[in-house]
């Protein structure tokens, strides 16, 4: 069963709020088992993103970390250090949201991680990767959504607008699990862990790749066009008498269909 594919796996999850708990849960979903590792002077900070509650706890933490283990383990002390080194010896995957340049400081970089146990695939997910001039900042979804230029085309002519939900931070997740299955299948090869570093800036500027294609095809920005799109049509939400209706009629199949089904064949020609 596709529940039980990672059987067997063990991920330590050091990650907290959004993109790095929805990797964890992605891979927990397949049958992994993971711990996630919160520091005990208060844990994920998604813990206090509340009302609502759900069970007395927050729904946003709740919303993410199903299927999970749960440890506090200070690691800035000699003794949860060590019991970290503990754990790290029996994972097969190691998960982190940290501003580059944590991990380090604390002894578990990388390459301090690899030397001990090369095995491990390594996953840093950060505002802006850990390369690059940005790389020491950190990030949330709207700042990668802002800067990725999808505020540049969502919402209307008059308005920028962010997406709905917190896209960056889910996609840069979905990234990070896709990348790890990919390097468990490169170590059943190998016997070699991997690195894998990404980003909520990456995560959101993969979906703007139509716009920033007819970018750099034409030369010309792409504008916000509220609810429409740009490359067909009827294709967008339209006001009717009592209320909101969303139209999809993406090809000449569609729209033929559409106009049969509003009686207004007329419309053909």
């Amino acid at each position: 069963m596709l529940m039980s594919a990672l059987e067997g796996i063990r991920v330590l999850e050091l990650t907290q709020i959004m993109a790095g708990p929805f990797c964890g849960m992605l891979l927990a979903d397949l049958g992994a088992e993971v711990i996630k590792i919160e520091n005990p002077r208060g844990g994920d900070d998604s813990r206090r993103m509340a009302p609502p509650y759900y069970n007395g706890e927050s729904a946003a933490f709740v919303a993410v970390n199903r299927n999970k283990y749960g440890i506090a383990l200070d690691i800035r002390t000699p003794q949860g250090s060590e019991l970290l080194w503990r754990l790290i010896e029996t994972a097969d995957v190691l998960v982190e949201n940290f501003r580059p340049g944590t991990m380090e400081r604390l002894g578990f970089g990388y390459e301090q991680v690899h030397v001990k146990q090369p095995r491990l695939i390594y996953c840093s997910i950060s505002g802006f990767g850990h390369t690059g001039p940005y790389a020491d900042r950190g990030g949330f979804d709207l700042v990668a959504q802002a800067m990725s230029g999808m505020l540049s085309i969502t919402g209307s002519p008059q308005e920028p607008a962010k997406v709905g939900v917190p896209i960056s931070d889910l996609n840069a997740g979905l990234f990070a699990s896709h990348a790890i299955l990919a390097a468990l299948l490169s170590r059943a090869r190998t016997g070699e862990g991997q690195y894998i570093d990404t980003s909520l800036f990456e995560a959101a500027l993969a979906y703007t790749i139509w716009e920033s294609n007819e970018y750099w095809a034409t030369g010309t920005p792409p504008q916000r066009l509220g609810t429409a799109h740009r490359l067909a049509a009827p294709y967008q939400v339209f006001t009717t008498a009592n209320g909101w209706v969303a139209i999809g009629a993406a090809n000449q199949r569609n729209w033929e269909r559409l106009v049969q089904a509003l009686d207004r064949s007329d419309l053909l020609h």
